[in-house]
């Protein structure tokens, strides 16, 4: 299966740490940067019952993994929890690729038409100083591609460095993650190779506030 989502072009993360952070810990990872995650079929319904509901509060969509199909009151109690799907253990490369399809899409399709009760100036409270800065450049561009030395320039008020393009990666994908957590779809902020970044249009039709 992994190997599968690889020839779909995903980035796959495996990780027992992390489950045991999901587990153990009052601190776990932050699971809203994954479109997508799949429990193993080895993992106990005991564990799935403390492990889902944590995910569920990142708005993760939530696939799990079996070898014998679960008889349907056993599948009822785990799908209260919110489990998206049930898939087989072998399950064939098409039919995974639709079903990843179906829930992602579905997904930030509901995020897009939200409404916010947020007002703009509510939204980035809790934005760090850069995060401000780069977040108001993309937003002003109002969907146009923001190089990433216009950004630089921006947020560091000097010519862009080495140091300073990287530092904009790291900013970039955690202003991504604040929204994410906000509940906005994980192409909110959408990288374009070898030009820059935009704001996905989608934000304005939840937000029309001019930005202070």
């Amino acid at each position: 299966m992994q190997e599968n989502l690889q020839n779909f072009n995903y980035e796959v993360f495996v990780s027992k740490t992390m489950l045991d952070m999901l587990l153990y810990s009052d601190d776990p990872w932050d699971s809203s940067f994954y479109q997508l995650i799949i429990l193993s079929e080895s993992l106990s319904n005991r564990e799935l019952k403390r492990i889902v509901p944590k995910l569920k509060e990142r708005n993760a969509v939530i696939f799990r993994k079996y070898v014998c199909e679960p008889i349907n009151k056993e599948k009822g109690v785990l799908e209260e929890l919110g489990i998206d799907q049930w898939i087989p253990r072998e399950i064939g490369t098409d039919a995974l690729r639709e079903l990843i399809s179906e829930y992602t899409t579905s997904m930030n399709e509901a995020v897009k038409v939200k409404k916010s009760t947020e007002t703009l100036a509510e939204l980035t409270m809790e934005f760090t100083k850069n995060q401000k800065k780069c977040f108001s450049k993309l937003y002003d561009a109002e969907g146009a591609i923001v190089s990433r030395e216009e950004l630089c320039e921006s947020i560091w008020n000097d010519e862009p460095t080495r140091s300073n393009l990287a530092q904009l990666s790291v900013l970039t994908k955690s202003l991504r993650q604040k929204l994410m957590r906000k509940g906005f779809a994980s192409d909110i902020i959408e990288t374009v190779w070898g030009k820059g970044y935009h704001l996905n249009k989608e934000f304005y039709k939840v937000y029309y506030d001019s930005f202070q």
